[in-house]
């Protein structure tokens, strides 16, 4: 997967609610998250980091300083 083409492909789940989208979004600074924040956030709200990759890449949000390389 190239860089042009990242966001490609993503589709929403169900458990992708209004609701945690506001919340993440509360949380991004100009569409971008660091890896300690999408961990807390994922743990907070007990999504699985496989899954919160899949949110995070429905939003087109970027994720900074990763410390795992799930992102």
């Amino acid at each position: 997967m190239s860089r042009e083409n990242i966001f490609e492909n993503v589709k929403r789940e169900d458990w992708m609610t209004e609701d945690l989208e506001k919340q993440l979004r509360a949380i991004a600074e100009n569409g971008k998250v660091n890896c300690a924040q999408a961990q807390k956030f994922a743990n907070d709200n007990n999504i699985p980091l496989s899954e919160m990759k899949s949110f995070l890449d429905v939003l087109q949000f970027k994720v900074g300083k990763c410390q795992l390389g799930c992102f």
